[in-house]
């Protein structure tokens, strides 16, 4: 909240779910939006109904059907993404990279949620 000026996030996007969603909650602006779009957390995603009464957020799902399903939706998504990159307006954040024969090494590390960023298999 601090960084917000205590007003809360007006987005927060959400690959995880479980047990952490109420507090994506808390930090949420009121009339705020919550994007879902993966499970990495397999344990239930519990609703802090009181709190969501009081700040109406929305929570929405999202899936790359979405856009995979349209084929003119998916040009758009692929040139606006070739294209920041190609700018530098969108920079990917590298976590780590590793070799293809460490690949048994990425599944562990994958699995293990520290990675902050991308994670890079070199052929």
């Amino acid at each position: 909240m601090r960084i917000t000026n205590e007003n809360g996030a007006r987005v927060a996007f959400d690959p995880v779910g479980g047990s952490d969603f109420p507090k994506l909650v808390s930090a949420l602006a009121n009339l705020g939006t919550i994007y879902i779009y993966g499970a990495l957390n397999d344990v239930a995603t519990p609703l802090p109904v009181l709190e969501m009464i009081l700040k109406m957020p929305t929570v929405k799902g999202y899936s790359l059907r979405q856009v995979m399903g349209d084929e003119a939706r998916r040009a758009e998504a692929v040139d606006y993404v070739v294209k920041g990159l190609a700018s530098g307006a969108l920079k990917p954040v590298i976590d780590r990279t590793f070799e293809f024969d460490e690949m048994v090494d990425v599944h562990r590390y994958l699995e293990s949620g520290d990675q902050f960023g991308k994670i890079v298999v070199t052929v």
